[in-house]
């Protein structure tokens, strides 16, 4: 939804899937059971280089395939250059981040 028409129409815009590392958190238990075996991990914010109003958020992994914790969290960096990768997560894929 447009915030300032308030319309429900929309439009997928192909993206390069790049951009730079915007903010940086490592989640330290307790967590969710699920996560509490992988922490601490980090959890990044990606600022995409086609809009600086575009966001995502996801974690810096090695490669899609990568565990969650294998990146050492205290690495990562505020204006890092970083592109997408898409990891299987159940039956859908989650977008991460590889430094570029």
């Amino acid at each position: 939804m447009d915030p300032d028409s308030r319309t429900l129409e929309y439009e997928w815009v192909p993206m390069s899937g790049t951009g730079t590392v915007w903010s940086v958190a490592i989640p330290h238990p307790p967590l969710l059971p699920a996560y509490s075996e992988v922490a601490p991990y980090n959890v990044v914010v990606v600022q995409l280089d086609e809009d600086p109003n575009l966001r995502m958020v996801g974690n810096v992994v090695e490669s899609a395939d990568a565990p969650l914790n294998g990146v050492e969290p205290h690495s990562i960096e505020i204006g890092q250059r970083v592109r997408v990768v898409f990891s299987p997560v159940g039956d859908m894929f989650l977008p991460r981040w590889v430094r570029a």
